[in-house]
């Protein structure tokens, strides 16, 4: 049996090539850069150029294999992932849930609520200085409407209650006299002058801005019914003591206005 050709050392170093038969010239030279890829310094503390008494003692059965993990009890340097890690980024990238975008709805709803407050905290304040300014101005409140009188009978019934609405003003006896029975007079207890002036007088002195408007006339040929609506401003309050700020009031009375035998109409009661 012999070698088949190809290249083998042929004991001198060199690669040569055999032809199944002898030897031949044809030497395969190596290339440097293998030849210097393939050296291993046997010395690596040598390699480095360190002088004898720096070189440490090098145990090649001390040296850790290619592949062989480090003992479990060497820790890894701080920083530094373990190796085979990818890092904490990667981990991130892939796993990190997308931003949600609801804090927007919730801002347009914060806006609207807070435009609601700023809306209410305007507007209730000037519908009750509304309020309070037409039931306490000197017309009748707008929910009152003023009627007027349909006859002559009517108007003469108008005509005793702004008489006797002129007579409290101006404390005046005469102008209560025209404008009421002797039995009222008698009922109230102003068959003296000085009484109902005097009280006339502690009644105006405490309100201010006192109107009379007529909103119902109801009756016949001898008794008629007009009901009032009285505004006015209080200046105290039910103690006596003055307010900061007049206290706005309104009063209902139904007028009741008699006809004597020679046709004069008078109060003769009051509800």
């Amino acid at each position: 049996m012999t070698t088949p050709p190809g290249w083998y050392d042929d004991g001198h170093g060199a690669m040569r090539w055999w032809d199944g038969a002898q030897w031949t010239e044809h030497v395969a030279t190596p290339e440097p850069a293998a030849a210097e890829a393939s050296a291993d310094p046997a010395d690596p503390a040598a390699a480095l150029g360190l002088p004898p008494e720096l070189q440490p003692d090098l145990d090649p059965a001390n040296a850790l294999a290619v592949g062989t993990p480090p003992p479990s009890g060497i820790p890894n340097y701080p920083g530094y992932a373990p190796t085979g890690y990818a890092g904490e980024g990667a981990f991130v990238a892939a796993t990190e849930p997308k931003k949600s975008k609801l804090w927007i709805v919730w801002v347009v709803v914060g806006v609207v609520l807070l435009g609601i407050v700023i809306a209410a905290a305007v507007l209730i304040p000037l519908l009750i200085l509304g309020a309070t300014t037409s039931s306490s101005g000197g017309s009748a409140p707008p929910s009152v409407e003023e009627v007027s009188p349909g006859s002559a009978e009517e108007s003469a019934a108008v005509d005793a209650v702004d008489l006797y609405d002129e007579a409290w003003q101006n404390g005046d006896c005469d102008l209560l006299a025209e404008a009421t029975t002797d039995s009222f007079l008698a009922a109230s207890g102003w068959e003296e002058c000085t009484t109902f002036e005097s009280q006339a007088q502690t009644f105006m002195g405490a309100v201010d801005e006192y109107e009379v408007t007529v909103t119902a006339i109801l009756g016949g040929d001898t008794s008629i019914d007009v009901t009032t609506s009285e505004t006015y401003v209080s200046l105290y309050d039910e103690d006596g003591n003055t307010l900061d700020s007049p206290q706005p009031y309104e009063e209902v009375y139904t007028y009741t206005v008699v006809a004597d035998e020679d046709g004069t109409w008078a109060i003769d009661e009051i509800q």
